[in-house]
């Protein structure tokens, strides 16, 4: 009789039989495994692409023309260029520097060429004319003229009434049209005229020939110069320092009389405006795109630059300076993104390991008579490559195709390298699994984790792990703290902790099982022993769960500490901002009897008057401050309601009925104080100077949050200055505590008795730093996707570690039906079995949860993240990474009872299944 023929490694027939009839599922469920896990290989870097190019796009479109603009100028008067200044401006002029500029411009940058706008400009001016219209009608300022002129006048605009300008002009005449609104604004209309006259008294005569209006008014010709559509108020320091406004308006001229504008002191300014191509910019290009521009502001693209034309330079804001806060956010998303990437890859790696280990276990025999016939390892190897190239190949190619498709961003390369590395992982890892297996055959034994002695080469190797570990999150706690740098090593960090926790609690594992064997045996019963010591014979390989199982729980307990450190951020910095829960401010004094009319607002609980009396500084003392009169008792009252500062030492204020009086202060107004605390100063008041000795300091107080102060009783103070009124040291402001304040009954209330006093209210001040960007809710969603992705990959971590004792724990609940067992009984030795290990995973992975947040804290910059517009004003200090105890304990709840109903639910299938078939499957097992 003829021997069997062995299959050859590349046999098809023997592998279309091994995957479609002998096993087609695990066959189908390695193929979703792998589809599933190319898919989100490929698609998380086109998601971060897809809203990091969004959000920048969106950024640069909400902004002005000039803000996404590369603007280029050129100065020209009669005494910066003494020879033939009006060869400059002319239109020829322009459009050769225009070609010069565009010769320069290099990819990353893109322009719209078709919507570039040049022209030239007159300096601003002196409009003196007593029929234009002053705002308001006593300001000492006249308004104020621009004379533009720019290509392709007739094009752009439509005329009202009138005509266009003619070129010819002189000296100290033009003639212009003035666009509708302007003509309303001004008092202007067809046949004015007005005057512009400069410092030297020069004057030059406009002449309104005509009112336009624009053909395309979105269009950048109309965008890129301000006032061109409409005038504008303006405004400049006055005499006492206070801003006093005025008109400022804008007159078209004919392109070819540009010479005209020389006859000004100022002279004339040349200008380019080149928007940026918007749908070209991506987020991967900004570095080199601010070098570009850098280059082009004063690099040698600028040096080319002023070659061709002395004088003319790249302005430094525009586009340059709208990319800046682009980056910092990004930045400061970057920790978030990388962790998540980072910890669900190795889950997802710890997955396919895991199914690879269970198949090549469960076809251990099978190897092992392959090897018995002859095989040799070679061919074992490649007929289990061939194998499994057939399943995940595909099914890879099929993920990529399908993030390609549903997720369309201009860059494809790391999608690919990402699903192809998902490929090779699949299918080399049964191959390289089976031939650790088969290479040395070996009897089947038990190899339980209690019995089990590590070798020395596993200790070596663990504290070699350790070892490395350790060196790597010190360096990572030094670099972080000096730069807060985000790398890969930020975002590796929770799996670097999670591996020394995986290796340390497996060793520690064996001895609570130990000492607790003996005092269960003497128990009555035979579930808590049996459970035990089934719990004792759990597999030396738990490590690849475990360390599942731990990654998983830290990225989601980080992404809590995300959420946490955020709401915490935006709670502190309302309060900072407010004082209190609602604020009623106003300069100079309340009306009395306000308060009373706040504490029966809906939602109120308490009032606290504080008068505010700022920019005091002590006599002969550069250091300024907030003096601030309080009622000492409700004060320190509204101090321990808000938690800024430490508690108020309101007995240290006492009602003094001389010189000096006492007061608190901050450390930097008490250095001011002679020799420090205890020296009386003599301060200024509302009631005059007054002798001050500062009997305590405070680091922050809610009536003063970003300036310095000095607290003194309104008590004290009126007794040393009995003459003064009470509406001289009455309160300015109130602050309310409460919740749930009716906000329109506050205003209503306030606005009856003193309507110009400001009403601000804690929530709504929260409400507006909770407004995110395209980027901000953009790596939220991309993070909240992957930390669900790898919960994905820790449950079906965990029910691999299941499965892989499943038909040996089905043949001994049968065993044990079969010698009487309660159902009840069955279900609770199968979660008993089991429960030690998700314990200790819970556990392990709250323990690390704990130890990252600490450790990555320096790497993240909230503040980014949690304030999307804010000011020098805005407290960013409680903007920080905080533990979650509900993101620490909620996911290792949750995996704990999903182990526990999967193993009851798998007894109770085991009771209604007959014991001989349950036994022959163990047999076979």
């Amino acid at each position: 009789m003829a021997e069997p023929r062995t299959p050859r490694s590349g046999d098809v027939s023997w592998i279309r039989a091994r995957l479609l009839r002998a096993a087609p599922g695990g066959t189908l469920a390695l193929a979703a495994l792998v589809l599933v896990t190319a898919f989100l290989a490929a698609a998380l870097p086109r998601a971060v692409d897809g809203y990091e190019n969004s959000a920048l796009r969106d950024t640069v479109a909400h902004t002005s023309v000039p803000d996404r603009s590369v603007t280029m100028s050129l100065q020209v008067s009669r005494l910066s260029v003494p020879f033939d200044p009006e060869a400059l401006l002319t239109s020829t002029s322009l459009k050769e520097t225009e070609k010069e500029f565009q010769k320069l411009v290099r990819p990353p940058l893109a322009l719209e060429r078709d919507q570039t706008v040049y022209g030239v400009r007159s300096v601003e001016t002196v409009a003196a004319d007593p029929g234009l219209p002053r705002f308001p009608a006593d300001t000492p300022l006249p308004p104020k003229g621009t004379l533009v002129a720019q290509p392709d006048l007739a094009g752009n605009t439509r005329l009202v009434e009138g005509r266009l300008p003619h070129p010819r002009a002189d000296d100290r005449s033009v003639e212009a049209v003035i666009t509708d609104r302007t003509a309303k604004a001004m008092k202007l209309r067809t046949g004015s005229a007005f005057h512009l006259q400069d410092p030297l008294g020069s004057v030059m005569t406009v002449r309104v020939t005509g009112i336009v209006t624009p053909r395309t008014p979105g269009a950048a010709w109309w965008n890129a110069e301000s006032d061109l559509r409409s005038p504008s108020m303006r405004s400049q320091p006055g005499s006492g320092g206070d801003p006093v406004r005025y008109w400022h308006f804008t007159a078209l001229i004919d392109e070819s009389a540009t010479n005209v504008l020389l006859g000004l002191q100022d002279g004339a300014q040349a200008y380019w405006h080149h928007p940026a191509d918007i749908g070209a910019l991506t987020a991967r290009d900004v570095p080199a795109l601010r070098d570009r521009l850098s280059a082009l502001t004063a690099g040698p693209a600028a040096a080319r630059l002023q070659t061709k034309q002395r004088g003319l330079h790249v302005e430094e804001d525009g586009l340059a300076e709208r990319l800046g806060p682009f980056v910092a956010e990004r930045t400061a998303a970057q920790p978030l993104i990388l962790v998540a990437a980072v910890g669900v890859g190795t889950v997802a790696v710890v997955v396919l390991l895991m199914a690879a280990g269970l198949s090549a276990n469960r076809r251990r025999a099978e190897f092992t008579l392959l090897r018995a016939r002859g095989i040799s390892m070679s061919a074992l190897t490649g007929r289990l490559l061939a194998e499994s190239a057939v399943v995940a190949v595909p099914s890879a190619a099929a993920g990529l195709a399908l993030a390609l498709f549903l997720l369309p961003t201009e860059r494809a390369s790391l999608a690919v390298w990402s699903a192809t590395a998902v490929a090779v992982l699949a299918t080399v890892s049964l191959p390289l699994r089976a031939a650790a297996t088969a290479r040395r055959p070996r009897p089947g034994q038990r190899e339980d984790i209690v019995a089990a002695r590590p070798s020395r080469r596993r200790t070596v190797a663990e504290l070699a792990v350790v070892l490395v570990v350790t060196g790597a999150v010190v360096a990572l706690r030094q670099r972080g703290t000096a730069d807060g740098g985000a790398d890969i090593l930020t975002a590796a960090a929770p799996v670097l902790l999670a591996v020394v926790t995986a290796l340390v609690l497996l060793r520690l594992y064996p001895w609570p099982v130990r000492l607790l064997a003996r005092p269960f045996a003497r128990l009555n019963g035979a579930v808590l022993h049996l459970g035990l010591a089934r719990a004792g014979r759990a597999p030396s390989t738990t490590a690849l769960p475990l360390l599942a199982v731990l990654v998983a729980l830290t990225v989601t307990s980080f992404g809590g500490a995300v959420l946490a450190g955020v709401d915490a951020g935006r709670d502190q910095a309302a309060v900072t901002a407010v004082g209190a829960d609602a604020r009623v401010q106003t300069f100079g004094a309340l009306p009395q009897g306000l308060d009373t009319q706040v504490r029966k607002v809906p939602g109120v609980r308490e009032v606290t008057g504080v008068r505010i009396e700022p920019g005091q500084q002590i006599i002969n003392s550069r250091t300024r401050f907030d003096l601030l009169v309080v009622d000492p008792e409700p004060y320190a009252r509204l101090v321990a309601a808000d938690g800024l500062g430490t508690s108020f030492p309101a007995g240290k204020l006492d009602s003094a009925t001389k010189e000096p009086i006492p007061a608190i202060a901050s450390p930097a107004v008490a250095r001011t104080f002679g020799n420090g605390v205890g020296d009386p100063e003599t301060v200024r008041s509302s009631v005059g100077r007054v002798m001050v000795r500062i009997v305590g300091t405070q680091d922050a107080t809610p009536a003063a949050p970003n300036h310095e102060f000095l607290i003194v009783s309104r008590a004290a103070l009126a007794k040393v200055a009995p003459g003064t009124k009470e509406p001289a040291h009455g309160p300015s402001t109130l602050y309310a505590t409460g919740t749930g304040i009716d906000a329109t009954a506050l205003r209503a209330a306030v606005a009856k008795a003193a309507p110009e006093a400001q009403v601000t209210l804690r929530t709504e001040q929260r409400a507006s730093y909770g407004t995110t960007s395209a980027l901000q809710s953009g790596a939220r969603h991309v993070y909240l996707a992957a930390v669900a992705a790898g919960a994905g990959y820790s449950v079906l971590a965990l029910l691999l570690s299941l499965l892989h004792n499943a038909p040996q724990r089905k043949a001994l609940l049968a065993r044990l039906r079969t010698m009487g067992m309660t159902g009840r009984g069955r279900q609770w030795l199968a979660v008993l079995e089991m429960l030690p290990q998700v314990l200790l995973g819970a556990l392990g992975g709250i323990l690390v949860s704990v130890a990252t947040v600490p450790l990555v804290r320096p790497g993240v910059d909230l503040a980014a993240l949690a304030f999307t517009v804010r000011t020098p004003a805005t407290d960013l200090s409680g903007a920080v990474l905080h533990t979650d105890a509900a993101s620490l304990l909620v996911p290792a709840t949750a995996l704990v009872v999903l182990a526990c109903v999967v193993l009851a639910v798998q007894a109770w299938l085991t009771g209604r299944r007959g014991e001989g078939t349950e036994l022959r499957m163990g047999e076979r097992s």
